[in-house]
């Protein structure tokens, strides 16, 4: 649950088991009944119910009757969740909540019932667990760092600017920065570096440590792999201005497995795919321009090319070859749009 609706839901529950279990309310020391309006109606205090133990169970502060002001629950465990409401009956200014023995498990301001500016969370033993800065009522945190419970760092986002003092070192503000971040358990699970609250690189590792992913980032230059168990690299794909010029894979083996190039355009871009054999000997060259293949060829286990085809711009084959081990055409044919063909060098047997 995140800390803009953390206070909110808590506390309606807390308030509809309160009314549901309470034995006795009163406020400036008259007993009053909360689900009887005509009790409480045009008074001005602090309502308090309690339990049949007598142990305090809320606090509500009315004014001429309207539910305006403190609110707050202690909870059978000892712990407390506190907040200021507004006449729409939402969290306005500071709300705060407490762990069992009184430590502080959240504080953070609201507007509307809307999470605003520095929001703290704390582990029981104190430590910080989360620091979230949300810059106007209603949006989406805008710069978050979390802890887990033996201090060390969990996640962070950072925003392009800084957004509390903890963030300045964290996201590189002025000053390139590498961090680490662990599981709950204390596994490394990445490593990252920020330059002015930017990603540049980072490096994710699996369970057993080993490296799974990483990519490197500059103005307009986006490259991120995989990599297999053994280390090896299983696939890369570079970006440049939103657009995927290159990729390739690899077999386990850590051969080549393909490789595409494209033109960094929108429209029919032109691209080039190349397949290889487990070998590293390359099996297939297709070029296109959009999605219409324009040229294949197709290469025999030492590499050397013994077939190709030619399209038109629609797509349909064109025309056809083969080539002896010397590169010399033995075969040549056409291919018409009514599906016919055309021997123009070699073998009929061999075109089939």
């Amino acid at each position: 649950m995140s800390m803009r609706n953390t206070f909110p839901v808590l506390i309606a529950m807390s308030l509809l088991s309160t009314t549901a279990l309470a034995r006795r309310c009163e406020i400036n020391g008259v007993d009053v009944n909360p689900d009887n309006g005509s009790t409480t109606a045009g008074k001005t205090g602090v309502l308090k119910c309690y339990r049949d133990d007598g142990t305090l169970w809320r606090e509500q502060e009315l004014r001429d009757g309207e539910h305006l002001g403190l609110d707050r629950t202690v909870r059978d465990d000892g712990s407390i969740s506190e907040r200021q409401i507004n006449a729409n009956g939402n969290t306005q200014g500071l709300a705060r909540e407490f762990y069992p023995g009184g430590k502080l498990k959240q504080e953070g301001k609201y507007e509307n019932g809307s999470a605003v500016g520095l929001s703290k969370s704390y582990h029981p033993d104190g430590r910080v667990a989360s620091l979230r800065f949300t810059p106007k009522a209603g949006a989406q945190p805008a710069a978050s760092i979390e802890y887990n419970r033996d201090g060390s760092l969990h996640d962070l986002r950072c925003a392009a600017q800084s957004q509390m003092p903890e963030d300045r070192t964290l996201c590189g503000y002025g000053k390139n920065a590498s961090i680490e971040l662990h599981d709950a358990g204390g596994r490394l699970s990445e490593k990252r570096s920020y330059r002015d609250g930017q990603a540049i690189a980072a490096e994710t590792f699996d369970r057993e440590g080993r490296r799974s992913e990483s990519f490197e980032r500059d103005a307009q230059r986006n490259v991120t792999k995989r990599y297999f168990d053994s280390g090896e690299p299983a696939s890369e794909s570079v970006v440049v201005d939103g657009f995927e010029i290159a990729s390739s894979e690899w077999y386990m083996n850590g051969k080549l497995k393909t490789r595409t190039s494209r033109e960094a355009v929108l429209e029919r871009p032109k691209s080039t795919l190349e397949q290889f054999r487990d070998t590293g000997v390359l099996q297939v060259r297709e070029e296109r321009v959009g999605q219409r293949r324009t040229h294949d060829e197709r290469f025999d286990e030492s590499g050397k090319r013994i077939e190709e085809f030619l399209y038109d711009a629609d797509g349909r084959p064109t025309t056809h070859r083969k080539f002896d081990a010397n590169g010399a055409v033995v075969l040549e044919e056409a291919f018409f749009p009514d599906g016919s063909r055309k021997l123009i060098k070699g073998d009929a047997q061999i075109a089939r």
